[in-house]
């Protein structure tokens, strides 16, 4: 079986704190029944990651064979200058997921059983979501308590707001702070609360926010610092009592391996969809599993996105749990493609369906197009 084309499917959805934009891809197989999908969602710049990925396919794809993913991966990631920006590495990841939903639907099984067997089928989700930002410390325990009654044993939040940058104020610190208290109390001791900081502070202000929110036991506090220089991470978590979390926003295996070997990290957090696919996260897992460091995948993507990393959680020793926004998305996110599961008391089960496990829903998938989004319109993450 050859590679034969390549196409693209846009679609909208939204959330409590954000507006989402999807990139998906179908790579087309001379078999006009056989084909893969995978996703490729930059949250921005969608045109510049398309133009990408119909390069690759028009210059290194055609006519090759799909079982090759591994090979693929690499010649494209050497034979681009740009190798992990994070566009290229977008592209790359939504062409290495469609590739291994091929693989397993021309071998006739699933994604985690091409990936070495499943240590588990039944995967540990947090939600994320469902608060509102900026929110009054009860408005946030009041929406925590309707995410414990859906199910749900973990759940992140951004207690910070919107304007907070290196610095916080102490008015702000105070409604944080109360924010987490208030949540911590409505949800009880045996609910893990994350903390999400999204790299706004320096080291002195995160260090300072850390050790007023020791007190609420947060699973992780992630991204208190900028995500470009790990020794700004390194310094933050020998300073709070409270395990670091980040890597949504690095790409490759390379960035994560340093994190590690500077011992500035306790989860690790590529996103599926931008650090490379399927292929490097399986990497990235084998460096945190070699420190003993737990993975905690980044999920802001699609249905599809969001079953090639149970996928691959399913497959990680260090698997901890996976992030989850499905159900505080509009309905369309369960409606445009079939055979997605749904969490029940905050664990997904995975069936044993060929490659990834899900179909597109065309139709559906037209009925809600790409919207044009300003900056910011896609954050919440």
């Amino acid at each position: 079986m050859k590679l034969t084309g390549i196409e693209t499917i846009r679609f909208h959805s939204r959330h409590h704190n954000a507006q989402r934009n999807w990139l998906l891809i179908k790579l087309l197989t001379d078999d006009p029944n056989v084909f893969g999908i995978g996703e490729a969602s930059p949250l921005g710049m969608d045109d510049q990651v398309d133009s990408i990925l119909t390069w690759w396919f028009e210059n290194y794809l055609n006519g090759k064979d799909p079982l090759d993913s591994e090979v693929h991966w690499t010649q494209m990631h050497q034979g681009m200058i740009s190798r992990s920006g994070r566009l290229v590495a977008t592209a790359m990841s939504g062409i290495d997921i469609a590739l291994w939903d091929l693989k397993g639907k021309i071998l006739g099984v699933p994604v985690y059983t091409l990936l070495g067997g499943a240590h588990k089928k039944r995967l540990r989700v947090y939600a994320n979501g469902w608060y509102t930002n900026p929110g009054v410390p009860q408005l946030n325990a009041d929406e925590a308590k309707i995410v414990v009654d859906k199910g749900y044993t973990a759940l992140k939040f951004d207690p910070f707001g919107r304007d907070s940058y290196f610095n916080i104020s102490r008015e702000e610190l105070g409604l944080a702070v109360g924010r987490v208290a208030a949540v911590r109390e409505a949800v009880g001791p045996n609910v893990d609360i994350l903390v999400e900081a999204h790299a706004k502070f320096n080291v002195g202000t995160a260090i300072q926010i850390g050790k007023r929110l020791e007190q609420y036991e947060p699973m992780f506090y992630e991204e208190p610092v900028s995500y470009e220089l790990t020794a700004e991470m390194a310094d933050v978590r020998n300073r709070v009592d409270i395990p670091i979390a980040t890597g949504e926003r690095l790409y490759g295996k390379y960035p994560f391996y340093e994190l590690v070997e500077a011992h500035a990290v306790d989860f690790l957090q590529p996103d599926i969809c931008n650090a490379g696919g399927i292929t490097e996260l399986k990497k990235i897992a084998s460096i945190a599993e070699a420190a003993h460091l737990t993975m905690a995948p980044h999920n802001t993507n699609s249905p599809v996105g969001t079953m090639a990393s149970l996928h691959l959680d399913a497959t990680m020793s260090n698997f901890g749990i996976q992030e989850y926004h499905a159900e505080f998305y509009d309905a369309n996110y369960f409606e445009v493609v079939n055979g997605l599961p749904r969490q029940t008391d905050g664990y997904v089960d995975l069936s044993d369906a060929p490659g990834l496990g899900i179909e597109l829903n065309e139709d559906e998938l037209a009925r809600y197009p790409y919207v044009e989004l300003g900056v910011g319109h896609q954050s919440g993450i």
